[in-house]
C-alpha cells in the first residue's frame, strides 16, 4: 500500500503559462425568451448558497475535450449550438420573495483565448493545460445570479486549440448535466454534422411547470413528511469528532483494485449496485466506531428517474435522508437493506428546499440540537445496471495480490460545515472512495485513513462468502470511539455533560445554572436562577439554542426549572428550592423566532 500526497498525471515537459490574448464574441440564438418560477433544483442551490455563504463553491469547472485539429472557430461554433440547445445555459436569476429564472432567446458569450507561447505543445499536454485553464477560470470573481451562467476558455498555440475548459454556475448544471454537456461537446468535435440545435428538449422552465402541478405539489408535501420522520431520529452528529486543535479541511482518497474486485463478487451474490455495497461497508464501519446501530444520514439524489430527464441540462440533485439498521444481520443482508434504503430515500429527493429547511429548524428547536447533516455520502458513479451483470470470478490470491496496489492520497479541500463526509467516484476496475474532514484537528488524517482501510478490509473479506455479525466486527478491527464517564446517550445523540454545562454557563450568564444528567426519569434537567431577562423556560431554551452552535458535543436541556435564589451548593440537587416555574421551554417555531429576535 502506498500513502502519499496527490500527484498529477500527464505532467507537461515544462510549466504551463497562460497569457490572455483576447475575448471572441460568440453569438447564439435559442427558440424562446421567457421567464418563470425556479425549479426545485434551482431553489435548492439558492438556499444552499445563501445558507452557507463563503463556505461552498457556486460554480463547477471541467475540461471540454478537443482534438488535435480543433480551431478557435470550432469551439465558438459548438458553444453557440450548446447555448441555443439548452436554455439553462442562457438563464439568469432573480432572487427575493418570488425567485425567478429569466431565459434570453439570443445574446453574446465572450470566449476567452489564452496563449501558451512558443510551439511544441501537443495532445499529450492537454490534461495539464486543461487543469491550468480550470485554475485560471476558478481564480476569477464568482459570477452572480444576474450574470451569465457559463464561462469558456481555450489555450492555443497560434490558432490551434490545445485545451478547452468551461465554468458553469451550479444554478445551471449539476454534475450529471455537466456530463451531458461534455459528451455533446465531444460529439460535435468529432462530427461537424452534429452541430445543430436539434429538436426541442425538456428545459428548466418546463420542469418548473411540472413541479407546480397538483400531483407534484402533493409529492413534495409527502416528501416533507418523510423528512420530518427522519429528522426526528437523526443525531446531531452521527460521527462525533474528538476535541482537538483547529486544523485544515482535508480529503483522503482510497484507491483500491482489491475492493473493486470484491464489489463485483458481492454484487453477483446480492444483486445490489456497486455504490450500495460500498455504502453498506461504510455503514458497518461507522456503526462499530460510533456505537450507533441505527444510522440516519444524508445522501444526494440525482433525481433523473423520468425518461424526459435523461438529456436534461439543469440542476436536479438534492439531498435525501436514508436510515440503515446495522445490527446482527450478515453483510449480504446489510447490503440488501442499504440498497433498499437508498432507493426509498431517493423517492423523497425532490422538494422545495426552503420548506425543508423550515421543517429542520422546527425539529431542531423541539429536540434542542442543530443538525450537522453528516456524514454525507455522495456517489458520482453512474450505474445503469448492477455490477453483477459483469463477470465476478476472483480468486483469493488475486484479491490479496491486488491489495499491494492500494493507495491513500490526501489533499486540502475547500472548507465545509459537516465534520466528515464520503464521496465515491468509481467502482469499476478500482474503487475510489474519499473521506473529507472539515477540521483535521478534530478528525485527523490518520482517523480518515483508518476508516477507509477498514471499509476495504470488510469488502475484501466479503468477496468470497457472506460474513456474520461477529466476523464483520473482527474484520473491521476498530475500537469504538473512546468516551469518558461524562458522556451519555440522549435522543440518539452522544452528549458530553461537561460541554453541556459550559453551554448553560454561556447562555444563561450571569445567572447560576446547573445541569443534572437525570431528574425524576427526565434526562438533561437544568436548574437555574430566574432573572429579569430569563424568567420562563421558553426564554431559557431560546438562549440555549442561540449558544448551541458553539458547543458541538452538547444538547440543550430537556427540562428547565427556574428558582428564585442561588443555593449554597448548586451542584447538589436537594439545595435548589423556591421553584417559580418549570417546563420544556419548547414552543412553536413562530414564537421561538420572536423570542430569538427579542434576545438580540
Amino acid at each position: 500500500m502506498t500513502v502519499s500526497p496527490p500527484t498529477g498525471t500527464g505532467a507537461p515537459r515544462r510549466r504551463v503559462q497562460l497569457t490572455p490574448l483576447r475575448s471572441i464574441p460568440v453569438g447564439f440564438t435559442g427558440r424562446r425568451a421567457a421567464e418563470g418560477p425556479m425549479t426545485f433544483g434551482q431553489l435548492n442551490i439558492l438556499q444552499w448558497l445563501s445558507g452557507t455563504p463563503g463556505h461552498v463553491p457556486a460554480t463547477v469547472c471541467d475540461e471540454l475535450e478537443v482534438s488535435g485539429e480543433t480551431s478557435v472557430g470550432d469551439v465558438a461554433e459548438i458553444i453557440a449550438v450548446l447555448l441555443g440547445r439548452h436554455e439553462g445555459l442562457r438563464t439568469s436569476y432573480v432572487t427575493g420573495e418570488r425567485p425567478r429564472q429569466l431565459v434570453v432567446d439570443a445574446g453574446v458569450l465572450m470566449l476567452d483565448v489564452c496563449s501558451l507561447g512558443e510551439a511544441g505543445w501537443g495532445a499529450a499536454d492537454r490534461p495539464a493545460v486543461a487543469k491550468a485553464l480550470i485554475r485560471w477560470l476558478s481564480a476569477r470573481e464568482t459570477p452572480g445570479m444576474t450574470d451569465f451562467p457559463v464561462r469558456v476558455a481555450v489555450a492555443v498555440v497560434d490558432e490551434r486549440v490545445i485545451a478547452c475548459a468551461a465554468e458553469f454556475s451550479l444554478m445551471a448544471v449539476d454534475y450529471q448535466a455537466l456530463g451531458i454537456v461534455r459528451r455533446e461537446f465531444a460529439e460535435m468535435i468529432r462530427d461537424r454534422s452534429a452541430r445543430q440545435v436539434g429538436e426541442p428538449r425538456h428545459q428548466p422552465l418546463d420542469q418548473a411547470g411540472l413541479e407546480a402541478t397538483p400531483a407534484a405539489r402533493h409529492q413534495a408535501a409527502t416528501t416533507l413528511c418523510y423528512w420530518q420522520d427522519q429528522l426526528e431520529r437523526m443525531p446531531r452528529h452521527l460521527y462525533v469528532p474528538s476535541a482537538g486543535p483547529t486544523g485544515q479541511s482535508l480529503s483522503v482518497e482510497l484507491s483500491s483494485v482489491a475492493a473493486a474486485m470484491a464489489v463485483r463478487a458481492v454484487a453477483a451474490r446480492t444483486r445490489a449496485s456497486g455504490s450500495s455495497i460500498v455504502l453498506a461497508a461504510i455503514c458497518a464501519v461507522l456503526a462499530q466506531r460510533t456505537g450507533h446501530q441505527e444510522l440516519v444520514f444524508p445522501l444526494l439524489s440525482g433525481n433523473r428517474f423520468e425518461r424526459r430527464l435523461s438529456r436534461y441540462v439543469g440542476t436536479l440533485v438534492q439531498a435525501c435522508v436514508a436510515t440503515v439498521e446495522v445490527s446482527r444481520a450478515s453483510f449480504d443482508a446489510l447490503v440488501t437493506q442499504t440498497w433498499t434504503s437508498v432507493i426509498e430515500a431517493c423517492r423523497y429527493g425532490r422538494y422545495n428546499a426552503f420548506d425543508r429547511v423550515a421543517v429542520g429548524k422546527r425539529i431542531e428547536h423541539e429536540r434542542g440540537l442543530c443538525f450537522s447533516y453528516e456524514p454525507l455520502f455522495n456517489s458520482l458513479v453512474a450505474e445503469s445496471l448492477p455490477a453483477f451483470n459483469a463477470g465476478a470470478e476472483c480468486r483469493l490470491e488475486q484479491v490479496n495480490a491486488a491489495l499491494r496496489q492500494t493507495e491513500l492520497r490526501w489533499r486540502p479541500v475547500p472548507g465545509f460545515q459537516a465534520p466528515v463526509r464520503f464521496g465515491l467516484t468509481q467502482v469499476e476496475g478500482v474503487v475510489r472512495l474519499e473521506s473529507w474532514s472539515a477540521d483535521s484537528g478534530k478528525v485527523p488524517r490518520t482517523e480518515m485513513e483508518s476508516l477507509l482501510l477498514a471499509v476495504e478490509r470488510l469488502l475484501v473479506a466479503a468477496a468470497h462468502s457472506d460474513l456474520d455479525a461477529g466476523r464483520i466486527r473482527e474484520v473491521i478491527s476498530l475500537d469504538p470511539i473512546s468516551r469518558g464517564p461524562d458522556w451519555t446517550l440522549v435522543d440518539s445523540c452522544w452528549v458530553d455533560l461537561v460541554e453541556a454545562q459550559r453551554l448553560l454557563d454561556e447562555a444563561l450568564a450571569p445567572a447560576a445554572a446547573r445541569l443534572f444528567p437525570s431528574v425524576g426519569g427526565r434526562p438533561l434537567v437544568a436548574y437555574l436562577v430566574a432573572t429579569e431577562s430569563v424568567s420562563t423556560p421558553e426564554q431559557a431554551h431560546a438562549r440555549c439554542m442561540a449558544a448551541l452552535p458553539n458547543h458541538p458535543d452538547a444538547l440543550t436541556p430537556r427540562h428547565y426549572v427556574l428558582c428564585a435564589a442561588t443555593p449554597l451548593d448548586p451542584a447538589n440537587l436537594n439545595t435548589w428550592h423556591s421553584v417559580l416555574s418549570a417546563g420544556t421551554g419548547r414552543v412553536d417555531q413562530q414564537s421561538a423566532d420572536a423570542l430569538d429576535s427579542s434576545l438580540r
